[in-house]
């Protein structure tokens, strides 16, 4: 079992930190064995990476995650979703954009793909969600739509509606995309995503007229309740929590 923590291990890479050495941090972590650099890894993101400054969590992100990616991608994004929610950082500093530009080609693809993987379920404005898409590369709609199917809450769902319009001529694509919403909330076990989930597929088949999705929906919905769903996000959360 992987070891989170070690004391000798933290207090060098503690003063490493505090040095601000990233070149003697690499050499370091390049001299230890498996075990001790997966054990640094915990280190550096649950204890290290927890409190220091916002310009020094991006540099110390970019170096690791360039560095060695399929090491370090998926912890730091964890520091930095923790972070993230506790508004000790944001996506826009200017190390988020220095960051997302240092892995803005095609060899990143898939560390891009895991950095959103942890961070949408944690962007709590659709503003900023929507950017962090761009910012990472992915602004095809269906790109999108691949992750915000997967991505419970409010927020996300709006963004689905949003993004689902570039797709609106589609409805074949976009009954797809409310079955397997449907999917989604047969696999949930919370009462509120469930429903939001089933809400939503409700939602997007009076929106876009399909047809097709077939089911038994709670959520009834008149006209004019949609004229403003996909601009205004009050609306959208009045519209589809309804029971």
């Amino acid at each position: 079992m992987d070891r989170h923590y070690d004391p000798l291990l933290f207090a060098r890479l503690r003063t490493l930190f505090a040095a601000s050495d990233w070149e003697g941090l690499q050499a370091y972590l390049d001299s230890l064995s498996n075990a001790q650099f997966r054990t640094a890894g915990y280190i550096i993101g649950e204890r290290l990476l927890a409190d220091v400054s916002r310009e020094t969590f991006w540099d110390v992100a970019g170096r690791l995650m360039l560095w060695q990616p399929k090491a370090f991608v998926v912890t730091i994004a964890k520091a930095a979703a923790r972070r993230l929610h506790s508004t000790t950082l944001s996506l826009t500093d200017d190390g988020f954009a220095r960051l997302t530009k240092a892995l803005s080609d095609s060899t990143h693809e898939v560390d891009r793909r895991k950095l959103l993987a942890v961070w949408l379920p944690v962007v709590d404005n659709y503003a900023a969600m929507e950017n962090l898409f761009e910012s990472l590369g992915f602004g095809d709609a269906r790109r999108r739509m691949e992750f915000l199917v997967h991505t419970e809450g409010l927020t996300a769902a709006f963004v689905l509606l949003r993004t689902a319009r570039y797709e609106e001529h589609d409805k074949e694509y976009l009954t797809g995309v409310c079955r397997a919403l449907i999917r989604r909330a047969s696999n949930q076990t919370d009462s509120r995503a469930r429903s939001l989930s089933f809400n939503l597929a409700s939602l997007l088949r009076s929106f876009f007229d399909l047809p097709d999705v077939r089911g038994t929906f709670s959520l009834s919905t008149e006209a004019y309740e949609l004229s403003r769903i996909d601009t205004d996000f009050d609306v959208f959360c009045r519209v589809v929590t309804k029971v």
